[in-house]
């Protein structure tokens, strides 16, 4: 089974089925076509989360934090790693909703920024706030839709501010889930 482009069906549909005059659509060839159909539209996903208040030493430069449990990691799409915060799917090209949110806090007037990184190369996937006072809780989330025509991206959520110090995260979530596609 391969995970395809809705174009790519399209193609093997026509290639595969001509008009059977001569006998030419075979078990294997319908076979193989529903197999393919199937692992396409199949739903997978993979959730991360961060519930309980943990502090991160942050900086003026985007830096990854850790994840407390992994809620779900469907195989063989989806592995992940709390350790470095990554998301990581297989299975071919693939469009990807990614959806987050943190709480945090930080010392007063800091900007708190978070970035969506995918294969470790930063996004325009961003969310930033300005603390008001170091038990003001901010609320970040943003929904993403990223193409991919790696066979094994990694998506990754970042942390930066604009003072450098600790600040406690919590009620955080982290959702991948795959996305058909109809075309490169």
């Amino acid at each position: 089974m391969t995970r395809k482009t809705v174009t790519e069906l399209y193609t093997q549909a026509q290639t595969s089925f001509a008009d059977n005059v001569s006998g030419a659509i075979t078990p294997a060839l319908l076979r193989q076509f529903c197999l393919d159909f199937l692992d396409t539209i199949r739903p997978s996903y993979a959730a991360l989360s961060l519930v309980t208040e943990t502090s991160k030493a942050a900086t003026a430069t985007y830096s990854t934090f850790s994840w407390q449990t992994t809620l779900a990691a469907q195989a063989p799409d989806y592995t992940v790693s709390l350790a470095s915060g990554t998301v990581t799917r297989a299975g071919g090209p693939a469009s990807a909703r990614i959806e987050f949110s943190i709480d945090a806090k930080a010392a007063n007037n800091s900007i708190v920024s978070f970035a969506l990184f995918v294969d470790g190369v930063e996004t325009s996937w961003t969310t930033s706030n300005t603390s008001t006072s170091a038990t003001d809780v901010q609320s970040f989330a943003f929904t993403a839709v990223n193409y991919s025509a790696s066979l094994t991206p990694t998506y990754q959520i970042q942390i930066k501010t604009n003072a450098p110090g600790n600040i406690l995260l919590s009620n955080g979530i982290l959702v991948v889930e795959n996305v058909p596609v109809n075309v490169n």
